[in-house]
């Protein structure tokens, strides 16, 4: 998931343009509050812990905290912060509890679902972060396949995270996107060539013309071999930043982005699966 300074305007973040609903400002205040503080001591009440505020302040590269939260508290800082850090900041601490084994993530999940929030805590394969909440049936097909082993696997997962994360980064989503269908494709198309691509892929399955899904009754006019051929030349045409430079060349949309990705889910589903197959 890519990182962008706190010293970044607002204009970075156009994920977050509906902001925070009045509704979830106290609950998000308070569970933020509760991961800087220690367990409560009886000679001296509740201690903040600057040691995490001290990783944020290394990893954020700006406006440090730490003196802040020593003098004033969890609860001023997040006071501090415009609504869109308010964001980065919560993105950051889930990411965080997921490397310190810490709890905490489940709780502030059931707030934003609970408060109707576009955003919910993904955590696949040891990336961890807000992203934006899909149709729960879509997310945990793409969870059962991003947890398979293997780089198609882990590949789908970053590019999830950079398609629907709260850092968006399409052009890394798409890319990312690509080489999972990659991964899980050329082991069973192109196993001997080295050198293969999903562009060489899709011309070897169209060479072919006998790579299809495992179905019984087939719609002669659209077959499955058409549908599959038709998937990863989408996929493949689609990107318009592969070389820059190359005619045509387009920085990816967020929207291009997220198709790739929906796209490759259920191609790397199929091919790691064996249900694509020469048939």
């Amino acid at each position: 998931m890519t990182w962008i300074p706190f010293g970044a305007d607002e204009s970075s973040y156009p994920a977050l343009v509906d902001g925070i609903p009045p509704w979830l400002e106290s609950p998000l205040a308070e569970w933020f509050m509760s991961e800087f503080y220690e367990e409560y001591q009886e000679d001296s009440g509740l201690l903040v812990r600057a040691d995490r505020m001290r990783r944020f302040d290394f990893a954020s590269r700006a406006t440090p905290y730490t003196d802040h939260l020593r003098s004033y508290g969890p609860g001023q800082v997040w006071n501090m912060l415009r609504e869109w850090e308010k964001f980065r900041f919560l993105d950051w601490l889930i990411r965080d509890n997921v490397t310190q084994g810490e709890d905490g993530n489940e709780e502030l999940e059931e707030l934003l679902r609970d408060g109707g929030s576009k955003w919910r805590v993904g955590v696949r394969r040891g990336e961890a972060g807000l992203e934006e909440r899909v149709a729960q049936g879509v997310a945990e097909a793409a969870e059962s396949v991003m947890a398979t082993p293997g780089h198609a696997g882990e590949l789908l997962s970053a590019a999830w995270h950079s398609a629907f994360g709260v850092s968006p980064d399409p052009e890394r989503a798409y890319s990312k996107a690509i080489k999972a269908v990659e991964a899980a494709a050329i082991p069973v198309v192109s196993p001997n060539n080295t050198s293969a691509t999903l562009g060489s892929v899709l011309a070897q399955m169209r060479d072919q013309r006998d790579w299809k899904l495992e179905l019984t009754r087939e719609e002669s006019t659209n077959s499955s071999a058409g549908t599959l051929l038709g998937m990863v030349q989408t996929l493949w045409k689609g990107q318009n930043d592969r070389h820059a430079g190359a005619a045509g060349y387009t920085a990816s949309t967020r929207a291009e982005a997220e198709a790739a990705v929906m796209l490759a889910v259920p191609l790397v589903q199929w091919f790691g699966s064996g249900a694509i197959a020469r048939r």
